[in-house]
């Protein structure tokens, strides 16, 4: 069994930090680089849910503010991995029944399904847009990195070690949690995985 960090660092190039930028800059069009942009993400509680039925999600609210100057369009991803290598897309699996579920339970007029966060996005806190992203629990699991991408114009590339290709990397947001106790127990919110790692947490890193 990999460590999380080690699977991380496997599979991505780390960027600096969370204020860090991308070594590259993507080129578009004749050779007139790419305007760079990042929106921020403010990560909220990472819980557990049990539905009516016992089955078990993860879920997690965040804030998308644009400080960037310019109105945006966006179209973030969010994904979640364990340390087996196992991966899955928010709302894959689950019944739009739980997510409305949970937005119940929430009782937040200003959270909305990810479906509306789509789209543009205006500048500035009064255009911020607030969401809740659900995952299905899955298998038994210590340790979780929510990986958000899609914020960002930022990218860069590596070649394959195996293939020798080119492989497109973007600048996502890595957040890192740690299942406390048996999962069956767990109430309110997952505390953030010890920052023994020196590595900042949240982080960007290139994906």
């Amino acid at each position: 069994m990999l460590p999380i960090c080690l699977l991380c660092a496997m599979l991505m190039q780390a960027a600096p930090s969370v204020q860090g930028q991308a070594q590259d800059t993507p080129v578009v069009g004749k050779g007139r680089p790419e305007e760079k942009w990042t929106v921020d993400y403010k990560p909220g509680p990472f819980r557990m849910y049990r539905s009516a039925d016992g089955t078990l999600y993860w879920y997690a609210t965040f804030t998308l503010t644009n400080r960037t100057g310019k109105d945006r369009r966006l179209a973030p991803r969010w994904e979640l991995l364990d340390e087996q290598g196992r991966i899955s897309a928010a709302g894959q699996g689950v019944d739009s029944d739980v997510t409305r579920a949970i937005l119940k339970l929430l009782n937040d007029p200003s959270l909305e399904e990810v479906s509306s966060i789509m789209g543009e996005i205006g500048q500035g806190e009064e255009a911020a847009k607030t969401g809740v992203v659900v995952f299905p629990a899955g298998p038994e699991s210590r340790s979780l990195s929510l990986m958000v991408s899609g914020l960002s114009t930022e990218r860069s590339s590596i070649r394959d070690p195996k293939t020798g290709q080119p492989v497109l990397l973007r600048k996502t947001l890595r957040i890192d949690y740690r299942v406390p106790g048996e999962r069956g127990t767990v109430q309110g919110d997952l505390p953030l995985a010890d920052a023994e790692t020196g590595q900042a947490n949240p982080g960007w890193i290139m994906r």
